[in-house]
């Protein structure tokens, strides 16, 4: 085996790179914060019924005089259900993988040679994990589907890639499609995503006005009352907003974020670009000669988009151990978590 981190591009003649720690990281696309745009649920840990009470039913009529009847009168209500699924991260690695490359000066000495926990090579590791297990979260929330299938299988995943990581739990986009297929109001149809060439898919950011008009202003009047709506999206499609707002004075349509950051408002209401959406629909979405929808948007609340978890840190969390038996160094995360949109009729999505 190769090691964990990938060696086999250097010429190892027992002085290339003495020290592991002057590797210098490539830039790679980190995965926001779960809380961002989403309401993180703790304590589901298996299945749990949580109900949600709505508005009541019409009251006052015409006073009825003596011995009158009692108006039929209720209040609404619904049910979600979270279904949440074990998940676990289970990485081995072993020394001798590490001996033919110049990752062997990051080594102990000795009976100590086989415990590298401890070592800049490993610090190197947990900490490209990290932005892994984060991509993980965004992959398990937003794309995972139950019933994932590869390209060639008449599927959506792109062929190559195993659907194990992606058939945990039914995602956010996998809702919102079956959502809007139940209701076609709260979907607006981006014309481009239709393309059957990746040059044919090609956002025109003349259109994209036209587009936003339809996701906001056709939404639901109970989620445009709302005063905490969002709209995430593409990096692609908050990209040829910016490009249609060229020559117009944007100051007045910025706002700031609560992590300082700035970004464009549609009508007041933010846009927040999610290219790590982009990254996957092009390494995991893609026939080789398309990409499925690879513009989109959705204008919601976090409210509505919950996150079940057994334990808000699970997904942060990973245990990291030298074992004597097997003279391994082992890499251990477990969790539960589920996805759901906790009232689907409050969403809009441009699709």
């Amino acid at each position: 085996m190769a090691g964990l981190l990938d060696m086999t591009k250097f010429t190892f003649d027992g002085e290339t790179i003495q020290a592991i720690s002057e590797m210098v990281f490539d830039e790679v696309l980190n995965a926001p914060e779960i809380s961002f745009i989403h309401t993180v649920f703790p304590n589901i840990v298996t299945d749990k019924e949580v109900g949600f009470i709505g508005e009541g039913g019409l009251v006052g009529v015409k006073n009825q005089g003596c011995d009158p009847q009692p108006q039929d009168w209720k209040i609404a209500s619904r049910l979600l259900k979270w279904t949440p699924q074990d998940w676990e991260i289970l990485i081995h690695a072993c020394w001798q993988d590490l001996k033919t490359s110049a990752a062997v000066f990051s080594l102990n000495t000795g009976t100590s040679i086989a415990d590298f926990t401890n070592t800049d090579y490993m610090n190197i590791v947990v900490e490209v994990l990290s932005v892994a297990m984060k991509k993980f979260i965004i992959r398990l929330v937003w794309f995972n589907d139950v019933n994932a299938k590869n390209v060639s299988a008449n599927g959506l995943i792109t062929n190559g890639v195993d659907v194990k990581y992606f058939n945990l739990i039914d995602g956010f986009w996998k809702q919102i499609m079956l959502q809007i297929t139940l209701n076609t109001k709260q979907r607006v149809a981006i014309t481009e995503n239709t393309g059957t060439t990746y040059a044919g898919q090609v956002l025109v950011p003349a259109n994209i006005v036209g587009y936003l008009q339809k996701l906001v202003f056709g939404a639901p009047i109970t989620l445009r009352s709302q005063s905490d709506g969002i709209i995430p999206c593409t990096q692609t499609f908050y990209d040829a907003y910016a490009m249609s707002l060229q020559g117009f004075n944007l100051e007045s349509m910025y706002a700031n974020l609560v992590n300082g950051q700035r970004t464009l408002t549609y009508n007041g209401i933010p846009l927040l670009a999610m290219p790590i959406w982009d990254e996957m629909i092009n390494a995991y979405e893609n026939t080789g000669v398309k990409l499925n929808n690879p513009h989109r948007a959705v204008y919601t609340t976090k409210r509505v988009l919950g996150i079940g978890v057994d334990d808000e840190s699970s997904f942060g969390n990973v245990d990291i151990w030298y074992d004597k038996d097997s003279r391994k160094v082992k890499m251990e995360g477990m969790g539960v978590a589920d996805a759901k949109l906790t009232n689907p009729a409050l969403f809009q999505v441009a699709i």
